[in-house]
């Protein structure tokens, strides 16, 4: 560590959007568990009656957690694609700037998910839509937010040398 610091600040940054990426990663998979609940059939019955009062008292923080989540991943990803630490272009970059990207993708599902969400909360019908909702959330995750994630895992394993 050529800055004498006990943590080198570029290792950190290196690390970050794989860090913040496993816990999007780990929400996705906390709000399949949770929200699947809800679904199974011992609960179906209650769903219509406690989904709308669930997502109107959780909706805010949950959106806070995934734009912090999302936007730290997206931020560093692109600060790692675009740093070039004195050589001609940053190892990994490539792979931090598909994370990047991939961590922006998050966003392109909200039109769907926000439907469902507002149909579940308005529309009486909280079981269907939430149905629909978590194929939405399933689709996203595999085909963007773990993809976004193991683009981080190898952009770390190009960048980050051993101590």
């Amino acid at each position: 560590m050529a800055s004498g610091l006990f943590v080198d600040p570029t290792t950190l940054l290196r690390v970050a959007p794989l860090v913040s990426s496993s816990a999007a990663v780990w929400f996705c998979y906390d709000q399949w568990m949770y929200y699947g609940t809800f679904l199974h059939r011992d609960v179906r019955q209650k769903t219509n009656d406690i989904l709308p009062a669930y997502w109107n008292a959780h909706i805010s923080k949950g959106l806070a957690g995934i734009f912090s989540l999302y936007g730290l991943s997206a931020a560093t990803g692109l600060a790692n694609a675009l740093s070039r630490g004195g050589r001609p272009a940053a190892p990994g970059s490539r792979w931090y700037l598909a994370g990047a990207c991939l961590s922006v993708a998050h966003f392109v599902f909200v039109p769907w998910v926000a439907e469902e969400i507002r149909a579940m909360v308005h529309d009486g019908n909280a079981v269907e839509s939430q149905a629909r909702w978590m194929r939405f959330h399933l689709t996203r995750t595999f085909t963007v937010d773990i993809p976004g994630w193991v683009c981080f895992g190898l952009a770390v394993l190009h960048s980050v040398h051993a101590i």
